[in-house]
């Protein structure tokens, strides 16, 4: 259906959507809440599970409804079950 229309898959299935800046910035769509924030963990809740971003100096920097940017040193994004 989103093919047929052309509409984006995370916009309708409500997944999340990573875009990975360098190793200097991850901007993340259609979340759904924080979970845990210090400056070497954030944790992110999504439709499909939580996302892990660690690093150094992380910093949420931008958080509006639908899109979040961390900042910082990022070090590894990962998928939690």
């Amino acid at each position: 259906m989103t093919e047929a229309f052309e509409l984006p898959k995370e916009s309708i299935l409500n997944i999340p959507l990573m875009t990975l800046v360098g190793r200097e910035e991850v901007i993340l769509e259609n979340y759904k809440g924080i979970i845990e924030y210090t400056d070497v963990e954030v944790r992110v809740n999504t439709g499909v599970g939580v996302v892990l971003v660690t690093g150094r100096n992380l910093q949420l920097k931008n958080i509006i409804t639908e899109c979040i940017t961390i900042s910082g040193t990022v070090g590894s994004i990962c998928f939690l079950n």
